[in-house]
C-alpha cells in the first residue's frame, strides 16, 4: 500500500457507509479513485482479506474495484479468484455496476485476458454471460461487454450461454447509462452474425448483419464493410437472393459497398440468375478474394444450398427422377462423384423436411420418388409456433410505443421538432 492510503479498518467502514446511490456517486467513487492499485490487491497485516468483509450484493460498487486489479495483476485463474468472481457476477447489484461503466469493463476484459492466458478462453464465457444479465435494465438493453462475450464465444467456440442473449433483439442503446458507443453497436451484431452463420442460423445471420450494415454513419465503418460481405452470403444461403437492404441505409455505406464488394455484387448476381455453369466459373473467378477474406466457407455452402433448390425445383415438376438424371440436371454430371453427392444431398433434404421422397435401389442408380407434404399443420406444434410469433410481435409493439413515448418526451426532440 502506499504511504498515503488510509488502513483497512478505514477503507472497510468507508465502504459500508456508502449504501444509496447518491453517498456511492458522491462520496464513494471519488475516495475509491484516489487510491493507489496496491489497496485492491493487497492484504492486511493479519493476512485476512479485506474483500471478505464485502458483500458482493450490498458493496458491488467498491467490490467491482477490488475485482478489477485482482484480474488484472493474476496470471491465469486461481480458485480463491474465481469463486469471487462467481459470487460477484451472481449476485453484484446491477444499478450500483453501471454506475462504475468503465470499471465493469475493464473487469470482463481481465477476465477474458485471464482466461486466454490460460489458453481456456471457455472460462470466461459462463461469468461474462450472467453478468450482462444482472447490469442489463431491461433484457434488450445493450451493454459495452455484449461485444466482448461475443467475440470471446466465437474463439472459444463455445455458443450455449450467448444464445439466449443473441435472441434477445436489442431494443434499448442508451449510452448515457452504459456508456456503450458506436463501435459496440457494430462488433456485436457483427460478431452475433458469423454465431448465427456458424451455427446455420441464417435467417438470424442475415438479420444481424443488416443491423450492422444499415447503422446510421457519416463515414462507413471498415466494420459495416465486412458485414455486408457476409450479409450477402447469408442472404444467398438462406432466401436465394440478397435483399434490398433498408431505405435508411447511409449513403456512405452504399457508396463503400459499390467500391469494396464489386467482387460480391457480381458472384451474387450470377447466383440468382442461377445457370450453373456461369455460377462456377464467377465462384472460381472470385474465389481468391473469397479466401482473403475468410468468407470461402460461406460460399462452399452457398453452392451446396443451390444444389438444393434445384432440387426442390425438381420436385414441383416431376414424380419420380433417376439420380443420374437430378446429377445431370443439377450440374453435377460431370463429377467423378456427382451421383454419390446428389444422393447425400438428397438424403439430408429429407432428414431435415426439406422435400418429401424416398430413395429406391432396385432400379441401376437408384430412382427417386417424390412425395406431398404430409403435414397439414393442423395441429399443436403449428399453434404454438404461431401463437410464439404473436407474443414476440406483441411484444416488439410494446417496446416500440414505450420508446416512442420516451422520446417524444425529451427535451431535446421537442426543442428540434418546434
Amino acid at each position: 500500500m502506499a504511504p498515503n492510503d488510509p488502513s483497512f479498518d478505514e477503507i472497510i467502514s468507508k465502504i459500508q457507509s456508502c449504501s444509496d446511490t447518491t453517498a456511492v456517486t458522491k462520496t464513494l467513487a471519488p475516495f475509491l479513485n484516489n487510491l493507489s492499485e496496491q489497496v485492491f490487491v493487497a492484504r492486511s497485516h493479519g493476512q485476512t482479506d479485506p474483500i471478505d468483509a464485502l458483500s458482493p450484493a450490498l458493496h458491488s460498487f467498491a467490490y467491482l474495484y477490488f475485482l478489477v486489479y485482482r484480474c488484472k495483476a493474476s496470471h491465469g485463474f486461481h480458485p480463491s479468484l474465481l469463486e469471487k468472481v462467481w459470487a460477484f457476477v451472481t449476485s453484484c447489484d446491477g444499478e450500483q455496476v453501471r454506475l462504475a461503466s468503465d470499471k465493469a469493463l475493464s473487469f470482463a476484459e481481465a477476465l477474458v485476458k485471464m482466461a486466454t492466458e490460460s489458453s481456456q478462453p471457455i472460462i470466461a464465457i459462463r461469468p461474462l454471460a450472467v453478468f450482462i444479465k444482472r447490469i442489463q435494465a431491461t433484457p434488450g438493453q445493450l451493454t459495452m461487454i455484449h461485444p466482448l462475450l461475443a467475440k470471446t464465444c466465437l474463439l472459444a467456440q463455445s455458443f450455449k450461454d450467448i444464445i439466449p442473449i443473441l435472441d434477445n433483439d436489442i431494443s434499448d442503446v442508451n449510452p448515457s447509462l452504459t456508456h456503450i458507443d458506436y463501435k459496440d453497436f457494430l462488433l456485436y451484431h457483427y460478431y452475433g452474425g458469423m454465431i448465427y452463420a456458424y451455427l446455420k442460423k441464417f435467417e438470424r445471420a442475415v438479420e444481424f448483419f443488416k443491423l450492422a450494415v444499415s447503422a446510421p454513419a457519416e463515414v462507413a465503418s471498415a466494420i459495416q464493410i465486412e458485414a455486408y460481405k457476409k450479409y450477402v452470403l447469408t442472404s444467398l444461403l438462406h432466401y436465394g437472393r440478397v435483399l434490398a437492404l433498408p431505405k435508411y441505409t447511409a449513403n456512405a455505406v452504399h457508396k463503400c459497398i459499390k467500391l469494396h464488394c464489386i467482387q460480391y455484387t457480381e458472384f451474387a448476381a450470377a447466383y440468382e440468375k442461377r445457370p450453373n455453369s456461369v455460377i462456377k466459373s464467377e465462384f472460381e473467378r472470385i474465389k481468391p478474394v473469397f479466401q482473403r477474406d475468410k468468407n470461402l466457407g460461406l460460399v462452399k455452402q452457398c453452392m451446396e444450398a443451390l444444389h438444393r433448390r434445384n432440387i426442390q425445383e425438381l420436385t414441383r415438376t416431376y414424380l419420380t427422377l433417376s439420380i443420374e438424371d437430378i446429377t445431370s440436371t443439377i450440374g453435377l454430371g460431370s463429377e467423378p462423384d456427382g451421383a454419390r453427392r446428389v444422393e447425400g444431398i438428397i438424403n439430408r433434404m429429407i432428414e431435415s423436411g426439406a422435400i418429401f421422397a424416398t430413395i429406391s435401389h432396385e432400379h441401376t442408380g437408384g430412382m427417386v420418388s417424390f412425395l406431398d407434404d404430409p403435414n397439414q399443420h393442423n395441429n399443436t406444434i403449428t399453434m404454438d409456433m404461431i401463437n410464439e410469433r404473436i407474443q414476440k410481435a406483441t411484444a416488439i409493439t410494446s417496446n416500440l410505443a414505450a420508446m416512442d413515448q420516451t422520446i417524444s418526451t425529451m427535451p431535446s426532440y421537442i426543442s428540434k421538432v418546434c
